[in-house]
């Protein structure tokens, strides 16, 4: 799968890398991401303003603002 990595090191800059499909627990989700958007602290996340120098730790994926579907769970229920 893709994923948006916002920093692997203080540099300017977001990238693309292959990354392999995350693990999944009890009571948690894998999503399939159909759309995905920006925010502004991505902006500054791109621009590696000052705001982000100070705000942001490397390394970091970056990313919450997504829309997409249940692909696998795994579910327990207490009896």
């Amino acid at each position: 799968m893709h994923e948006i990595v916002g920093k692997s090191e203080s540099e300017r800059g977001i990238w693309m890398e292959e990354v392999p499909v995350p693990s999944y627990g009890v009571n948690e989700v894998l999503i399939k991401i159909h759309k995905t958007a920006i925010c502004g602290t991505d902006i500054h996340i791109y621009l590696w303003d000052e705001w982000a120098q100070a705000t942001i730790p490397v390394p970091m994926t970056v990313g919450h603002e997504f829309y997409g579907e249940i692909a696998a769970m795994v579910r327990k229920y207490a009896v």
